[in-house]
């Protein structure tokens, strides 16, 4: 599999997120993405990423700090239609992981999906993410907790009472 990056949507690379696509049958299942665009053009918290596999587009994702709850969410994680099926969305979302992982302020992440996309549930819960039970504009809302889920150090290394060996790595599931 090609490698997958996520890098910051830019004059670069815009329109070719603009022209990602879906297929007829996942229609509705996320926001259009000039809509998602715009979106975090007025919301400095939000971050739009275009996916990469190798040097070429292949998605999108958004994700920020949400002004209403504080928490911080998956807005959107989409593959276009002719890259589905390879693994990228996996990659995307481990490295999107990876990256809100490193936020001081991050220990959750919260994602939605719609009940009726159930790539977007197994995907979810493959990588740790639980549903909480509650529901938001129709979507299921799942929770991941990175530190229980091994994504983040369960306490600071000067903390630790194991003095002189190295505090423990993890890589996350997966």
């Amino acid at each position: 599999m090609a490698e997958v990056t996520l890098r910051d949507v830019d004059k670069s690379n815009w329109e070719e997120c603009l022209n990602l696509k879906l297929s007829t049958k996942q229609g509705g299942l996320v926001a259009p993405h000039n809509y998602t665009i715009m979106e975090a053009e007025q919301e400095p918290t939000f971050v739009p990423l275009a996916i990469y596999a190798d040097d070429h587009v292949v998605g999108f994702t958004m994700y920020g700090l949400d002004p209403d709850d504080g928490k911080y969410w998956i807005y959107r994680l989409m593959i276009d239609v002719d890259h589905q099926g390879k693994g990228y969305g996996k990659a995307a979302l481990k490295e999107l992981i990876k990256r809100l992982a490193q936020l001081p302020d991050c220990d959750e992440i919260y994602a939605g999906y719609k009940p009726w996309n159930n790539v977007a549930a197994s995907l979810f819960a493959e990588l740790g993410f639980e549903r909480t039970g509650e529901m938001l504009s129709g979507e299921f809302i799942t929770r991941l907790d990175l530190k229980e889920k091994g994504y983040k150090d369960q306490q600071p290394a000067e903390e630790s009472d194991d003095k002189g060996s190295p505090g423990a790595e993890t890589a996350g599931p997966g």
